[in-house]
């Protein structure tokens, strides 16, 4: 995703998304523009745009500063998740396929 310079979310995603996990799925922050992480290419495809090619399977919402925390690691998302942090709408069983952390 090129522009990203400045928007702590997208650097976290870029950062976090490592592993495909078949499907889209969209994070909507409390404030700024949503992404769009698809899942079907490895590594995951980051953009402030929905691929035009597949519906958005997964949302999650949170405040910003949340989804940055979370996205650290898979622990901190499933604690962020679990503590209601995190809302998920859409296909629960791509939250299943996540695996969350730095690129190897």
């Amino acid at each position: 995703m090129s522009g990203d310079n400045g928007n702590p979310l997208a650097e976290a995603a870029k950062k976090s998304f490592a592993a495909s996990f078949g499907a889209v799925l969209q994070i909507v922050p409390d404030e700024g523009k949503p992404l769009w992480i698809d899942g079907r290419a490895a590594p995951p495809n980051i953009s402030d745009a929905a691929p035009k090619d597949a519906e958005t399977a997964c949302v999650l919402c949170s405040r910003r500063d949340s989804l940055v925390r979370a996205f650290a690691n898979n622990r901190a998302f499933e604690s962020a998740y679990v503590s209601g942090r995190i809302a998920v709408s859409g296909d629960m069983s791509v939250m299943a396929r996540l695996e969350l952390g730095p690129k190897k």
